[in-house]
């Protein structure tokens, strides 16, 4: 079975010209426009919740900033048994 994390190990495995070359091949022909669709690159984000530390992440800003605008009011979130879950109302 191919899975993402063989294919990621054989990436590493290759030489380096050969990986910009396959980066190079995806950029151009598998995220033309057309291709995807909005929904389908972000519908998935959108359905699971992020914590805070994968919101921080995903903002590229500290967790603190996160949780300073979780309680300003400035993201929505929902409570969860671990403490807010940014994104979710």
């Amino acid at each position: 079975m191919i899975t993402a994390e063989k294919i990621y190990r054989q990436i590493l495995e290759m030489p380096v010209e050969e990986r910009e070359k396959l980066f190079a091949v995806i950029a151009r022909k598998r995220f033309e426009k057309e291709s995807y669709s909005h929904d389908q690159v972000f519908d998935y984000i959108r359905q699971t919740p992020f914590t805070v530390k994968e919101a921080a992440e995903y903002l590229e800003v500290a967790e603190i900033t996160v949780r300073r605008w979780v309680k300003a009011g400035k993201i929505s979130y929902k409570k969860v048994a671990h403490g807010p879950v940014p994104g979710k109302n």
